[in-house]
């Protein structure tokens, strides 16, 4: 199994107060019904679920703040703590959650695209989060949990090869099988999809045309740790020229 479990550097001068804020207001309205009946649960999520046959601008926003089960929030919060801070620092606190917004809706309008059924879940922005990571974080590491039997270890690889790697796994394969093969497996890959896609495009715009977001980029690259300087060779000893080594000092 491989899991990220956290990501460096981190800007100690930054709190991701409003990635914090999201995360909290995610988790609350989960809270909120989590412990209802499974008839109301359900219920509560159909109400707010964006359904592509009936499209409307409250439930294409609310959708993604609704969850289906414990493990699928888990797993949205999960990413979008151990992301979103870094890409708030470069956008700062508004622009980050306009920003937010806008790859959450791309992706769930991608999903309504290519399929009928209701989606909830906040998994097409957090993907959106990693695109805009992707473009504007490339020098950063991610600390990934190896855990193959008995053996488990942190690995510490480079974010883009970590969310190359997870985007073809967990979304560009299973988007493939769902359209082409019919196999499905509950999951809105293709709201993962155009969630990812629609964060690297936009970061890429934000960093041609934004001031913050250039005046970030230049001094995370400026201030990016380089490899120390190769050491000189030690100064040699010459030894006086003896004729005979057998009558050294």
């Amino acid at each position: 199994m491989l899991l990220p479990i956290g990501d460096e550097p981190n800007d100690p001068k930054h709190t991701a107060w409003m990635n914090y804020a999201l995360i909290a207001l995610n988790v609350g309205i989960f809270a909120s019904i989590a412990f209802e009946p499974r008839a109301v649960f359900d219920a509560h999520l159909m109400r707010w679920a964006y359904d592509p046959s009936d499209p409307t601008i409250p439930t294409l926003f609310a959708s993604m703040f609704m969850h289906a089960s414990f493990l699928h929030i888990f797993g949205n919060m999960l990413f979008l703590w151990i992301f979103g801070d870094n890409v708030e620092a470069r956008l700062g606190p508004l622009g980050y959650l306009a920003t937010y917004l806008v790859v959450g809706a791309c992706a769930t309008l991608a999903h309504g695209l290519f399929a009928a059924q209701p989606v909830v879940g906040a998994s097409g922005a957090v993907s959106g989060v990693q695109g805009l990571y992707f473009v504007a974080c490339g020098r950063h590491k991610v600390r990934v949990l190896f855990w193959f039997y008995f053996f488990i270890t942190v690995l510490h690889v480079n974010a883009r090869l970590v969310m190359a790697f997870w985007f073809v796994i967990q979304d560009l394969i299973p988007t493939f099988l769902q359209l082409r093969v019919n196999v499905t497996d509950q999951v809105a890959h293709m709201a993962h999809l155009g969630g990812f896609v629609s964060g690297l495009v936009l970061m890429a715009v934000l960093k041609r045309t934004v001031p913050r977001v250039q005046a970030a980029d230049a001094a995370e690259w400026a201030n990016a740790p380089r490899s120390p300087a190769p050491k000189p060779p030690p100064p040699r000893v010459l030894r006086p020229p003896y004729e005979d080594d057998d009558f050294r000092p």
